[in-house]
């Protein structure tokens, strides 16, 4: 019970914790509907569980430069999702299928240099200290972490037909091209 309440604990912290999937998820919601920002939020059941079973594998050593690649990959894919963002009018939902919102929401995860420090610096290690109890605190991990961010995608789908969603919805796009700047940057810093 100890290891579900200490993924829980850490999941409901990553799931409203502000960074590119939230800001993607509330993006997603605000334009396209509550079913494309629930979506979205499912991207870390889909993209973590090949990052926690190399963690695990590889026993918590990333290499600096494979951490360096997947910022310089996930700098330039926010900056595109941004800039695509910004350069056309917002989607309305009846534009783009839901299930586009969890593919891109999977390859913005998959580039995201922070779901890997904390699989090989903090998930990893207290998974291997919990030994049979990991999988109380994958489950509790997994269902905080999507089930906040499906949550807050739900509230923040309230505004799709409002007035505020066209410049919520850029504001998004520009906090995706900000947060690609700073992961470029910090890659060559």
């Amino acid at each position: 019970m100890e290891a579900f309440v200490l993924g829980t604990a850490l999941g409901l912290a990553a799931g409203v914790s502000p960074g590119p999937l939230l800001a993607l998820v509330l993006r997603e919601a605000v334009q396209k509907g509550a079913r494309a920002g629930m979506l979205a939020a499912l991207a870390p059941v889909v993209t973590d569980s090949w990052a926690v079973l190399l963690a695990w594998w590889l026993g918590g050593a990333l290499p600096a430069a494979a951490l360096r690649a997947v910022q310089i990959a996930g700098g330039i894919y926010l900056l595109r999702l941004g800039w695509l963002g910004l350069r056309r009018e917002p989607a309305r939902a009846t534009d783009v299928p839901p299930s586009a919102s969890l593919r891109t929401a999977v390859i913005m995860n998959l580039t995201n240099p922070h779901m890997y420090l904390f699989w090989f610096l903090v998930g990893a290690p207290l998974l291997h200290r919990l030994g049979a109890g990991a999988w109380g605190f994958l489950l509790g991990f997994y269902l905080a972490i999507t089930g906040s961010k499906a949550a807050l995608a739900w509230l923040a789908a309230r505004l799709h037909r409002s007035p505020l969603s066209a410049p919520l919805a850029r504001a998004g796009d520009l906090a995706l091209a900000a947060l690609g700047l700073y992961l470029l940057a910090s890659a060559w810093s």
